[in-house]
């Protein structure tokens, strides 16, 4: 763990109080760890929180020596206090030592040496006045403690420590974080080596890859109960990692965090300069490149109207890249009990996926008090937290955001966008349209529309077909090409389309452009400030350019080398 050097050279520095973040399941290494080091320096572990009346010690054994018939030859239990914590078992002995209200008052009355492990001591209290006390006690035992000559040392646990301003200089905050990608395969080929009876299938190496990448955003000791625990329902590492990720993600849906499935088609139709892009920053992720002092860009923002094909393209680029999509809302971290802590943990979990795209959709909507402050500040501290964090991570995450009013962001928080572009997802024009249609109707309708499968209108009722949906969004179309198989199954000819069907399903909506004109067009009018998704029309039904103003000479110009001769 990361924390051990720390901790341990802060304690050669007489740092008498330190804090440390951890996942509650890590709770048993972090035991280990912290008796290792007293038996290092010759001083106690102790631990408490709330939930205790007294002081409790630590104590760790080893784990064979737990085992019946197994301790002969050992002269004691405290021959094994030593060894690795991976190779020993902690547990907490209840001591003498009664804390009766105060922990921290309890403490600095009495001179016991010992490494102190106190968690939770930063959530006591509901309101204000009791943290502000607490506050006040830790400045006060911190001085107190470093003119001490008895070697007594706090750490403060808890999940999420955020401490003010008053006392960062006097503690420092130290991070047991998730573990990566190695890691957890560590732990993955551990539990594997350690039960013999798995099947692995017919790829045992596949198997346990796909079982660590299921288990990574997790905690170390929570991947280990998960695994353990599986094996009461199956003995297939294939079952077992889907029982893995099924955990996963309700453990990410308490966060606010969504897993979002694979699209449903194979790409999104009239987007090719997007598309093209994506393809860039594939080859970019590309180990390779980084010889060369290149990496893909960092976040990337779609700009556009509503149902043109943003929240497709964020689930086609997850799946390009071979990365989990996660879904979260900024409205959501901003609306939780404790915003700070919401999106410290979403953070975290993207960094440890081992390549995820972090999508925010609607992204602006989540800045609509941003210039009157109403909520004290808060989405503005969060929002430059997410800006360092946009700028300074080195993890496999691309940062994909959609809006509709781009007016709506800082534009502090719109120049991070930079990297991978500003892109404008517009209206489909005629060729884009006919791309959307055809990739719909081959879904539903794979007989008449599918691959190598010749198209069963010809041009000019595909012409009249795309004058019909001019304006149509692509969720528009898909929308209509659904309702068609629908009703054509219905009416019991499943699978079967014509194209007066489509023309029907065409009456029965108003499109949005014509029910939000001013609206959508306001967007429209600012699509130069972006790059464009789509590229210039190319195909068969693309409209004739024409010129605002058509030069039309005047007839005296055709006759004008005439008029010279005379």
């Amino acid at each position: 763990m990361s924390f051990a050097t720390n901790w341990s050279n802060l304690r050669v520095l007489k740092t008498p109080i330190v804090a440390l973040e951890y996942y509650s399941a890590d709770r048993p290494r972090i035991l280990s760890s912290f008796h290792h080091f007293g038996s290092e320096c010759c001083l106690p572990v102790y631990y408490w929180n709330p939930g205790y009346a007294t002081l409790q010690q630590v104590q760790c054994v080893d784990k064979n020596l737990l085992k019946l018939g197994d301790n002969s030859g050992q002269k004691s239990i405290s021959d094994a206090v030593a060894k690795m914590y991976n190779n020993s078992e902690c547990v907490l002995c209840k001591t003498e030592l009664s804390v009766e209200s105060d922990v921290l008052q309890f403490l600095l009355e009495n001179d016991n040496p010992g490494i102190f492990l106190l968690e939770d001591i930063l959530e006591s209290g509901s309101s204000e006045q009791p943290l502000l006390h607490r506050y006040s006690q830790l400045a006060n035992a911190f001085f107190e403690l470093k003119g001490r000559s008895i070697e007594q040392y706090w750490v403060l646990l808890g999940e999420y420590i955020q401490l003010p301003s008053k006392l960062r200089p006097l503690i420092p905050l130290l991070k047991c974080p998730l573990p990566d990608g190695i890691e957890v395969e560590v732990i993955v080929d551990n539990f594997c080596d350690r039960n013999c009876s798995l099947d692995f299938g017919l790829d045992a190496v596949a198997a346990k890859k796909r079982l660590a990448v299921s288990s990574l955003g997790l905690p170390s000791s929570e991947v280990e109960l998960v695994l353990d625990r599986s094996l009461s329902v199956t003995a297939s590492v294939v079952q077992i990692a889907q029982l893995v990720l099924e955990h996963k993600i309700s453990q990410l849906r308490d966060q606010g965090l969504e897993f979002i499935a694979a699209p449903d088609v194979p790409h999104a139709g009239g987007l090719d300069l997007l598309d093209a892009y994506l393809s860039e920053v594939v080859k970019l992720s590309e180990a390779d490149a980084k010889k060369y002092h290149l990496r893909p860009p960092k976040g990337m923002l779609l700009w556009g109207p509503p149902g043109t094909g943003k929240s497709l393209s964020a689930k086609l680029a997850a799946k390009k890249l071979g990365y989990a999509l996660i879904s979260a809302s900024w409205g959501n971290i901003l609306g939780s009990s404790n915003p700070d802590r919401a999106l410290k943990k979403m953070l975290d979990t993207a960094d440890n996926l081992g390549g995820c795209v972090l999508f925010f959709d609607d992204f602006d909507k989540g800045f609509s008090g941003w210039e009157s402050n109403a909520d004290g500040g808060i989405a503005r501290r969060l929002s430059q937290k997410l800006l360092t964090w946009m700028q300074e991570h080195e993890s496999p995450v691309l940062m994909l955001a959609t809006v509709n009013r781009l007016e709506m962001l800082p534009a502090e928080l719109i120049r991070r966008f930079d990297d991978g572009g500003i892109w404008f997802v517009d209206l489909p024009h005629n060729g884009a349209r006919y791309e959307i249609f055809n990739l719909h109707l081959a879904k539903y309708f794979p007989e008449q529309f599918g691959d190598g499968i010749e198209n069963p209108w010809n041009e000019r009722q595909w012409y009249s077909l795309l004058s019909d949906y001019a304006g149509a969004t692509s969720a528009e179309i898909a929308i209509a090409v659904k309702r068609c198989a629908e009703r054509a199954y219905c009416e019991g000819r499943p699978g079967k389309i014509e194209l007066a069907d489509l023309r029907y399903q065409r009456t029965q909506f108003v499109l949005s452009s014509e029910r939000s004109s001013e609206d959508i067009q306001g967007i429209r009018n600012k699509a130069s400030f972006a790059r464009p998704a789509t590229g210039r029309d190319r195909s068969l039904f693309a409209a004739r350019e024409q010129e605002l103003f058509e030069y039309r000479p005047p007839a005296c110009e055709k006759i004008g080398v005439c008029d010279r001769q005379q």
